[in-house]
């Protein structure tokens, strides 16, 4: 019977090295195979938008602040207006009384 060996051709490996300085060299090159697009104006339109979105969020913040701003005032001025009603109607309650009454 003959030897059941496998036999495996000897190839040889990069080494780390090499692939590193591959790589290197290829991130100068502008060669683009046919279904490669070109990223840098998507980049740029993205940075656009990013810039506009962050606008329109401090103008909704600011715009959040003021409506704080509105309804603390607006709650105050409300507690005052019935703190006086409150009061005129325990002054003047015996006088109330008999206006409802008659």
């Amino acid at each position: 019977m003959g030897s059941l060996e496998a036999r495996i051709p000897v190839c040889s490996v990069p080494g780390l090295e090499e692939q590193h300085a591959n790589i290197k060299s290829g991130f100068g090159q502008n060669t683009r195979t046919a279904g490669e697009v070109n990223m840098e104006p998507r980049v740029t339109e993205l940075e656009t938008h990013l810039k506009y979105i962050r606008r329109d969020m401090d103008e909704v913040r600011g715009d959040v602040k003021t409506i704080k701003h509105r309804l603390a005032y607006s709650a105050g001025a409300t507690a005052v207006v019935l703190a006086l009603l409150g009061w005129v109607a325990n002054s003047r309650f015996d006088q109330l009384v008999t206006l409802i009454s008659h």
